[in-house]
């Protein structure tokens, strides 16, 4: 993964005022695996990297619509 998406999900983590070992959990993931994804373990492998390169494209994220009856970005 790039390090802007690494740190904007950080950011995000740091927003809900969770650790990141509660948020692991709350996806269904060990802690260790969050954790491994952002560190440099985490980065996008590199055929996909030559792929991107090759056809001069990047990889974003942007925030998805929040459903109507929820105010928060993490699952319950």
């Amino acid at each position: 993964m790039t390090d802007e998406i690494r740190h904007l999900i950080r950011e995000r983590i740091r927003q809900t005022g969770l650790s990141q070992a509660d948020i692991a959990r709350q996806m269904g993931l060990a802690p260790q695996e969050l954790s491994r994804a952002l560190r440099e373990r985490g980065k996008i492998p590199p055929i996909w990297e030559t792929i991107f390169n090759h056809f001069h494209l990047q990889l974003t994220v942007e925030p998805q619509p929040v459903p109507p009856h929820r105010t928060d970005p993490t699952p319950d």
